[in-house]
């Protein structure tokens, strides 16, 4: 818990020192907070899809908003809204920076690999079990006009 209110003052700090806002530091630092949590649960919900211990549950990108919306929220109630982070007595220092940037690009990272491993499972898949439909494709509007124009003029 020290490590998240680290971070948390961190982030606080860099938008109230750095980029001078005053006015809502909050929820920037909430929502940069969440940003990393959901990747890093993400990152392990995709290990586990694609480890075949968890069904797929998010089938499109619009199933997101509803973790990441649900993340932010409590996120900003239990341990943005009042400022225990700053009550700790942190200070900034060289090697708590280096470890929030290590932080950072570890998620990153972690990130990229688990969407590569799930990218070749899913070219596996495709190559495994190819698609028995061929589905007719319609013609565009640009084909019509053209052939409108090559038969007329």
């Amino acid at each position: 818990m020290r490590a998240y209110n680290y971070l948390l003052f961190r982030l606080y700090r860099f938008y109230t020192d750095r980029i001078k806002e005053k006015d809502i530091p909050l929820i920037y630092t909430s929502t940069i907070s969440t940003i990393l949590i959901y990747f890093n649960l993400n990152t392990i919900y995709s290990y586990l899809v694609y480890k075949d211990i968890l069904k797929e549950l998010m089938p499109n990108k619009y199933y997101i908003l509803i973790p990441m919306g649900a993340i932010w929220i409590l996120n900003y109630l239990f341990f943005v809204k009042d400022i225990r982070f700053l009550e700790c007595d942190f200070t900034k220092d060289l090697r708590g920076g280096i470890l929030i940037i290590i932080y950072f690009l570890f998620t990153i990272y972690t990130t990229i690999v688990m969407a590569n491993y799930n990218r070749d499972k899913i070219i596996k898949q495709n190559i495994k079990y190819p698609a028995t439909e061929h589905v007719k494709q319609r013609p565009s509007l640009e084909g019509k006009i053209r052939k409108w124009w090559k038969d007329t003029f």
